[in-house]
């Protein structure tokens, strides 16, 4: 008889109906190149053209090989060139592959490579020796540039297949070309990383909050995350193992680095307290994220608030918290940090401010003070509101740090999954003294015009905000997933 038990009824920590070893995430893209010429070309026309055209393609190799990781087996011209790359293709856990033509190549060729992996991303990239033609251009510079004629006509076989893929244009040394190429394998990535995340869930939605009510498969099907939900007895169980010399190890270094207002060390313990049994769980679940309900619900039933702890993890930056039960905008916090390398900010729409057409997005107390731009800005108050725990609680205070921002979230409106994008600067601006965690980001649009579009398209009442503007690679992502976007 196995004694293998599910997470649920087992006190060890192999489980079987959770993954024991998680895999490791490769912090780079990886992607293959699929260099192709016509070995028909290389009798016909003048003994250099074939040496120029294979310079041509390291040209793009050289490129490509800046911040990817890059699988290029060799220069594909035959049917057996082809085989040959294909299966090192198949055999190397690529994010996408990218496919260039240093000459017209019929497709027989390149199918013969891309149907070596049929689940693969596809990048063309059309390209060509410079962004003019010359009037000295001869038959064979033509050829050299014929790249055009072969990707126009894959792109129509592609089609026909109803195989999906994205383009890029630009000649062999546009670097913006490039970095549209290594923009998209990013996102690409991110998709196929939040296929093996797994968020485990403590607590549900609060009550009334139907906009973040969303079906588990249907966040699988569309947006790749695996949900658990986990009991709040689980999480209690840790919590009641933590020491007193855990949780003051874990509150001494912020009562060092923070100023304190209106609560007590006390205080700030019971919470780190909280926040080293949400790790624990993690850890012993081998989960990947967390989402939790406070309020009425691990509030009640450990007397502190949450949000300590929540920050607590995210600031040491290997796993991301969520609360209110919102699996959507947890999914979103993963990608938007993927891609900018940046702590992202689960927030709500505030108010705004028309002497600064600003929005004030106010958060939940859940953030790494790593996004305050520095600790002097950073306070440790009493808790805002009060959710069925005595004493003060604690919280933490602060301003979002100045710079470029982005502004994003998801819905499953009646259309299906749609995204709401946005972005514009995070401004310089005191600290209000709300025992909450906000944000002050000034708007490209005016800010009433903004307020009425978003209410109109329908979105979430929160919204997860991040240092940087990556409103093209968040464009791409809803393209790739195949759904709607809004950007404002």
């Amino acid at each position: 008889m196995s004694d293998i038990l599910s997470f649920e009824a087992s006190s060890g920590d192999v489980f079987g109906d959770l993954v024991s070893r998680r895999p490791a995430r490769r912090e780079r893209p990886k992607i293959g190149l699929l260099a192709l010429g016509y070995f028909e070309y290389w009798r016909m026309f003048s003994p250099e053209f074939k040496t120029q055209v294979l310079g041509d393609l390291q040209t793009v190799a050289d490129h490509l090989s800046k911040g990817m990781d890059l699988v290029f087996p060799c220069v594909v011209d035959t049917m057996d060139t082809a085989e040959q790359a294909g299966q090192a293709f198949a055999a190397a856990d690529l994010d996408a592959l990218v496919v260039v033509e240093g000459t017209y190549t019929p497709d027989y060729m390149s199918l013969q490579a891309i149907d070596a992996v049929p689940n693969v991303p596809l990048i063309l990239f059309t390209t060509q020796l410079a962004e003019d033609i010359t009037p000295n251009d001869d038959y064979e510079m033509v050829m050299r540039n014929s790249a055009l004629i072969g990707t126009s006509q894959l792109s129509g076989s592609l089609n026909k297949m109803d195989r999906e893929y994205e383009v890029v244009v630009g000649s062999l040394e546009d670097e913006p070309a490039y970095e549209e190429i290594r923009m998209l394998a990013k996102v690409h990535k991110a998709v196929r990383d939040l296929r093996s995340l797994t968020i485990g869930v403590v607590g549900h939605v609060f009550r009334g909050m139907y906009d973040l009510e969303n079906d588990k498969t249907k966040i699988k099907g569309a947006l790749g995350p695996n949900i658990v939900y986990v009991e709040l007895s689980h999480l209690v169980r840790e919590w009641q193992k933590v020491t007193d010399q855990e949780t003051t190890a874990a509150s001494e270094d912020w009562l060092k680095r923070f100023t304190l207002r209106g609560t007590t060390a006390g205080e700030l313990q019971r919470s780190c307290r909280l926040g080293v049994a949400m790790q624990r769980l993690i850890d012993r679940l081998r989960l990947d994220a967390l989402c939790f309900l406070g309020q009425h619900y691990i509030e009640k039933e450990t007397g502190v608030p949450a949000r300590i702890g929540a920050s607590m993890m995210l600031e040491r930056g290997k796993h991301l918290v969520a609360s209110e039960g919102d699996l959507a905008g947890l999914t979103m916090m993963h990608a938007m940090e993927w891609l900018t390398g940046n702590s992202p900010l689960q927030a709500e729409w505030g108010q705004y401010d028309a002497a600064h057409n600003a929005l004030f997005l106010v958060g939940h107390g859940v953030a790494s003070p790593a996004i305050a731009g520095g600790d002097a800005g950073v306070s440790i108050t009493s808790a805002p509101e009060e959710w069925g725990f005595t004493g003060h609680g604690a919280n933490l205070e602060f301003i979002l740090a100045p710079g470029a921002v982005t502004i994003a979230h998801l819905l499953n409106g009646k259309d299906g999954w749609q995204m709401i994008i946005g972005g514009g600067e995070s401004l310089p601006y005191p600290t209000l003294p709300c025992n909450e965690i906000h944000a002050l980001v000034q708007i490209e649009r005016p800010v009433k015009e903004f307020l009425v579009e978003l209410q109109r398209y329908g979105v979430a009442h929160h919204c997860i905000v991040v240092h940087g503007d990556i409103r093209r690679e968040l464009q791409a992502l809803a393209r790739i997933w195949g759904i709607r976007s809004l950007t404002l």
